[in-house]
């Protein structure tokens, strides 16, 4: 057997008794090794890899590879029956309740936004992430209060999301980069449709999915 074979056995394996840790790191090395031209199988190593992830607690980043492993179309069948169960209607981890859900897209959608306006993407100090995702917080409160959002669709949610303005405490940011933020949002609307770039996923587990927290603060704008 190949190593890369072995390895990916073995990661499964770990993923059964628990050893998340380890089985990413053993994954990962079968995703590195597996012969490029076998997208089926690179699809199901990037699927386990994600169920590592969903063990290690980064649900977000979990979610991203299950997704990317489905549009390669090399998943697992029970994997959209897996997806419903765990995605909730922004295409993000669901949450405890549905208002926690609305929560933590109103966050995201605004978390996004201050990114955006980062030359290096990220925050730079514990200090600063503390008192921007103190600010969203205190917006929420102060959203909620004012609208009565509930019986909206989806996308209309979310365009109520993205029309509230919190007044974030920007450093330069020049015309170029608030361009980008602003071309960078996706604002059609596709409910639940497969999506209009040839995934063959509904359009809220692709480009109408709101990333979570946890995929934010790993990626780079």
């Amino acid at each position: 057997m190949n190593d890369w074979k072995e390895q990916l056995e073995t990661g499964r394996e770990c993923l059964c008794n628990e050893e998340f840790d380890k089985a990413r790191g053993l994954l990962e090395a079968a995703l590195e090794g597996c012969p490029d031209d076998d997208c089926s199988i690179a699809g199901e190593i990037i699927f386990e890899i994600g169920r590592a992830f969903y063990g290690m607690g980064m649900r977000g980043v979990a979610v991203k590879n299950m997704l990317a492993a489905m549009k390669l179309g090399a998943a697992e069948e029970h994997a959209e029956n897996m997806m419903r169960c765990i995605l909730n209607e922004y295409g993000m981890p669901a949450q405890k309740t549905p208002l926690q859900d609305d929560r933590a897209a109103f966050f995201a959608v605004h978390l996004l936004r201050y990114l955006y306006t980062k030359r290096s993407g990220k925050f730079g100090t514990h200090a600063e992430r503390d008192m921007i995702f103190e600010l969203i917080s205190e917006a929420w409160l102060d959203f909620r209060g004012r609208y009565d959002y509930s019986c909206l669709a989806t996308q209309a949610k979310i365009d109520c999301y993205r029309d509230y303005v919190i007044f974030f405490p920007t450093y330069s940011v020049s015309a170029f980069e608030e361009a980008h933020a602003e071309n960078n949002v996706i604002y059609a609307d596709f409910g639940g449709e497969t999506c209009g770039c040839g995934s063959g996923l509904p359009y809220m587990w692709c480009c109408g999915r709101i990333l979570s927290i946890d995929e934010l603060e790993t990626e780079q704008f």
